[in-house]
């Protein structure tokens, strides 16, 4: 499990939400991964298909993943 890391000592509070399917779809959307999300708010997504987008994303988080996240027990 990881956590956003905090910048300059204080918590940050990251808002971002995508999924990656199988290196082909990326789905990016507003809407928080839990139930009372899904039933209680109005939310906006986007699904796209495209191998190289969606490869693109991946690469930038993985480059991305040691100085914006820590590992948490």
């Amino acid at each position: 499990m990881y956590r956003t890391r905090p910048l300059n000592g204080k918590p940050v509070r990251n808002h971002a939400k995508f999924v990656a399917v199988d290196h082909q779809f990326l789905i990016v959307t507003s809407a928080n991964f839990s139930m009372s999300a899904e039933q209680n708010n109005v939310e906006l997504g986007l699904r796209v298909y495209s191998t190289a987008l969606t490869q693109m994303v991946e690469d930038q988080l993985w480059d991305a993943e040691s100085s914006l996240y820590e590992r948490v027990q």
